[in-house]
């Protein structure tokens, strides 16, 4: 198969990430689907991943086409902190954990007819799947549950793709830049032993290389770019 056979699936692809990883497949001629609930130069298709339809799933699979799917990279992810009562952490318990783990979980089971054997799905996870930071509660379980459901499957769909996380550290996207002030950045920076943030533009070339080349080897593996926050105890 050449090129033009394939697609790429991009979700979150409005921005940070998922809008870089688009501009990257797009240098190389490659054919990409964005999709994501806002509208943006690199959105194709404007689904709410906390609400997937079958309306939905029909508009994705008619954008593939008669392509096959080299590779579906969720990006996608939201961060949200409950107020301690029962209607709002039963709302955004669910939320959070569709947008960040069920909604691939599908994309991957549902449109699996369009992948070959050299298909992969990769999952960007985060650090706070291991360890994180105050009030992050929801956002560090839905990652950690990326993990059981990259092992998951990996065990169940050997023979139709490849699966895999890539775990990531501080980065300058959207959902930590406008977290924290301007002031509170190079704090953040001094305490990592990498001493700065991931680069998203490096990232998205990165990924683009392995699932391109490499993502056959990558079966069921967890990749860890975190900055070296991993590594040590404590932060100073």
């Amino acid at each position: 198969m050449n090129d033009n056979d394939y697609v790429y699936i991009v979700t979150g692809s409005s921005s940070g990430l998922g809008k870089s990883l688009i501009t990257e497949l797009e240098k190389l001629n490659l054919k990409t689907i964005g999709i994501d609930k806002v509208n943006a130069d690199t959105t194709n298709l404007q689904i709410d991943l906390n609400n997937v339809s079958i309306d939905d799933l029909t508009q994705i699979r008619d954008k593939i086409g008669e392509s096959t799917i080299k590779s579906i990279i969720h990006c996608a992810a939201i961060q949200k902190n409950p107020k301690k009562d029962f209607e709002n952490i039963n709302k955004l318990f669910d939320e959070v954990f569709t947008v960040n783990v069920k909604s691939i979980y599908l994309l991957a089971t549902l449109l699996e007819e369009s992948f070959k054997n050299d298909s992969s799905v990769c999952i960007i996870s985060s650090v706070h799947s291991e360890a994180t930071t105050e009030n992050n509660i929801l956002y560090a379980a839905s990652k950690a549950a990326i993990k059981g459901l990259v092992n998951g499957l990996t065990v169940s769909n050997k023979d139709k793709f490849s699966t895999f996380e890539i775990v990531l550290g501080a980065m300058d996207s959207p959902m930590l830049l406008n977290s924290i002030s301007k002031d509170e950045l190079p704090k953040l920076e001094s305490q990592l032993p990498s001493k700065k943030i991931l680069n998203t533009s490096e990232i998205s070339k990165l990924i683009v290389d392995l699932v391109n080349k490499h993502s056959s080897i990558l079966h069921g593996s967890s990749i860890k770019i975190d900055n070296g926050v991993l590594s040590r105890l404590y932060t100073d």
